[in-house]
């Protein structure tokens, strides 16, 4: 019973977030073009429901980061309770996470880039160090991916 509700639940929350996705997606294709006199750039397209799609790639990002820390936390709370061994791997997992962003965070250069026609307030050095973290953490991870893909096979025992 109780795995039929959240299956059910869940595929109603799956299919309400594509339905309102197509639309918006909808809106953002076929809505028509802002007037030519409000463009910001004139000879570009410029959908009118640009602003709707932003914010609602937004609203799903944030509730997918909220669903993923409180899984997490009710996650470790559970293997707490079952494994503790294995909460307390779980939990060097998140402290090896940090420390990672810590290291290319400090790796990362503040140096302000040369952009011309760009007079925005995102070049600077805090912004910069910032993504170039990001950076180098996605770089470090694509390492460690290709590299457990290719050594796990070794490694494995065969029965």
């Amino acid at each position: 019973m109780a795995v039929t509700k959240i299956r059910k639940n869940s595929s109603l929350a799956f299919l309400t977030a594509i339905i309102i996705t197509l639309v918006v997606l909808g809106l953002f294709l076929f809505g028509g073009q802002v007037a030519p006199e409000k463009k910001l750039v004139p000879d570009m397209s410029q959908p009118v429901f640009t602003d709707m799609l932003l914010y609602w790639a937004y609203a799903l990002l944030v509730i997918t980061i909220v669903a993923l820390i409180i899984f997490a936390i009710f996650g470790f709370i559970h293997s707490l309770k079952v494994n503790p061994k294995g909460a307390i791997r779980g939990l060097l997992v998140l402290v090896a996470m940090v420390v990672i962003l810590g290291v290319t965070y400090f790796l990362g250069s503040g140096e302000l880039l040369n952009i011309p026609g760009y007079s925005g307030g995102d070049n600077n050095p805090i912004t910069l160090k910032f993504v170039d973290m990001w950076l180098f953490t996605i770089y470090l991870m694509l390492v460690i991916t290709v590299g457990a893909v290719l050594i796990s096979p070794l490694l494995s025992r065969k029965k």
